[in-house]
């Protein structure tokens, strides 16, 4: 599900709801449910207590449909950028078998679990994504505005540079102000800010959908290409149980489950999976191959498929990804904060040497 999700009111004006807020909901829902409370009169003085205008409109609008004989998952339907396949299919589930109750706590326990590792996958790409825009805009300032001044001040002072460009400062100081007078360029200087608002609009669209959809070119990069596997592969496990737990067909879990891990080759393997199982192929026989599911993956769910497990082993899996997500977080952390400081300090340092240098000769010739 969507951190925030547009959706159309019964007056066709378009209103969001918040995660906090579904779960909220749900929250609400699952305790009717289990109070026996009819879910419509429940939802018409929920309504009262609700102070968002537009979160009160879908509760009246859902409450409405209700009264109107349709049923609860038939009403969310009809807000599908809110409620997603997933919670429609596992809320289905718990009308037909009169576990509603317990499946809205367990979908809520999923959606917090899911958040919960969206955050620490945030976590461990906000630092260095943080230290390396500080590093970008003070070199890019330094270089527009600081080394122009610099050079000049040389030139006045030593009569080191000549009028075709050449000169005797080292190499170190001719290399920053040759990046310094490319900037000045209003094409280069263009280029480069283009450049980086495209890395940055690009960073951002990821990081928006980080936990709802992964693709190949997030689990190709260096460091960070395991942990979002890893976050993937534990979101569909636990999807996976969450589904086959309440009822729903092995065909149906697949399908759902590949939805909601985004593009890639997990998605591409899940859909074969279920083309062999509506065939009446065996799930877990075709697990291996293509190198998209870890050999522990494959061997456990091939073993508890044979003894009627897979709902327990799918929860062993979903643990075992989720602590692999933390610790590969915490190395991450641990790897990249000296990185970054080495590698800030560094810059610092060349930058240094590099206005220092000709500092030192002209007084070593004074």
């Amino acid at each position: 599900m969507a951190e925030r999700a547009s959706i159309p009111s019964p007056s066709g004006r378009r209103i969001s709801l918040s995660q906090e807020e579904v779960q909220f909901f749900n929250r609400q829902l699952a305790s009717m449910a289990r109070l026996n409370m009819p879910i419509a009169k429940g939802l018409r003085i929920l309504a009262r207590d609700v102070e968002s205008a537009n979160f009160k409109a879908l509760i009246e609008s859902v409450q409405q449909d209700l009264d109107e004989g349709l049923t609860l998952q038939e009403a969310l339907s009809k807000y599908p950028e809110t409620f997603s396949d997933l919670q429609l299919q596992v809320i289905k589930a718990g009308e037909t078998t009169g576990n509603l109750a317990l499946i809205l706590e367990e979908l809520n326990a999923h959606s917090q679990s899911m958040k919960r590792i969206k955050g620490r996958v945030l976590e461990a790409i906000t630092y260095p994504a943080l230290i390396s825009s500080v590093m970008f805009t003070f070199f890019l300032f330094f270089v527009r505005f600081v080394a122009p001044n610099f050079k000049t001040m040389l030139e006045e002072r030593s009569k080191v540079m000549d009028g075709s460009g050449t000169s005797d400062l080292p190499f170190l100081t001719q290399f920053l102000f040759a990046i310094s007078d490319w900037v000045q360029n209003p094409l280069i200087l263009g280029a480069v800010l283009t450049a980086a608002a495209v890395v940055v609009v690009f960073g951002i669209r990821k990081i928006i959908k980080m936990g709802d959809e992964y693709d190949d070119f997030l689990f190709g990069l260096w460091l960070f290409g395991p942990l979002f596997e890893r976050a993937a592969l534990m979101k569909v496990t636990r999807t996976m149980r969450d589904l086959l737990n309440n009822g729903v067909s092995m065909v149906e879990t697949l399908r759902l489950a590949g939805n909601t891990v985004g593009k890639n080759r997990i998605q591409d393997k899940l859909t074969q999976l279920r083309l062999a199982v509506e065939e009446g192929g065996s799930f877990s026989r075709n697990l291996a191959g293509g190198e998209v599911f870890p050999d522990t993956m494959v061997w456990k769910l091939q073993m508890a498929e044979e003894k009627g497990i897979v709902e327990e082993a799918l929860e062993e899996l979903s643990s075992e990804f989720e602590i692999a997500v933390d610790e590969r977080t915490t190395l991450i952390t641990k790897v990249l904060s000296p990185m970054m400081m080495i590698a800030m300090g560094g810059m610092v340092f060349l930058m240094f040497m590099a206005c220092f240098l000709p500092l030192t000769k002209m007084t070593a010739g004074g």
